[in-house]
């Protein structure tokens, strides 16, 4: 199965020649080059992110006031209490990677992307594979990640390094078309 960067595509280009008079002409040629990836804009990314964060904050809101609840039943119990802000901690660092993980392994797309009509696969245009979608998930943790996300192709530090591409569903469909073109089959139906 050929990777989405190399489905292949008839293209044209201009040549110039010359005559034995020295004049220039120019003229097109048919030629065949690899199909660019449309991956979706750094403005659209930003849009995602905005989203994500807003319903990512108010899973944490929820669990705060959860474990406030808790600590306000535990009030004199100071150990206790310092345990469950801490545990907190703990799970509202573990919960960002794992917000992703959830929506893009069963969906393949956060609520940002789902709102843009965007999706997460890999480089062969299919589903990304658990590894992937953690490995994903877990490099947004590095510092400056959503800096490499700015660009004209916008394909970020968790697209690069995991293998995959945030590409529009119609893209995906065109994707289709080419893959099952080059290979022989039929189109398939959506």
């Amino acid at each position: 199965m050929k990777k989405i960067t190399e489905l292949e595509e008839v293209r044209w280009r201009t040549v110039y020649f010359k005559d034995e008079y020295g004049n220039r002409y120019r003229d097109t040629e048919e030629y065949i080059g690899y199909r660019t990836v449309t991956t979706i804009t750094a403005g659209l990314r930003i849009t995602h992110f905005i989203i994500d964060i807003i319903a990512y904050n108010i899973l944490c809101y929820f669990l705060a006031f959860v474990f406030e609840l808790i600590m306000a039943l535990t009030d004199d119990m100071i150990p206790i209490n310092l345990t469950v802000g801490f545990i907190s901690l703990i799970i509202t660092l573990l919960l960002y990677p794992t917000y992703y993980t959830f929506f893009e392994y069963y969906w393949q797309q956060t609520p940002g992307k789902f709102l843009t009509q965007a999706i997460v696969i890999d480089e062969y245009g299919n589903r990304p594979t658990i590894r992937q979608i953690l490995l994903r998930s877990f490099i947004r943790l590095v510092p400056f990640e959503t800096l490499s996300c700015s660009g004209t192709n916008s394909y970020g530090w968790h697209d690069r390094w995991a293998e995959t591409y945030v590409v529009s569903k119609k893209e995906l469909v065109e994707i289709k078309q080419f893959i099952a073109q080059q290979e022989g089959n039929t189109v398939p139906a959506h």
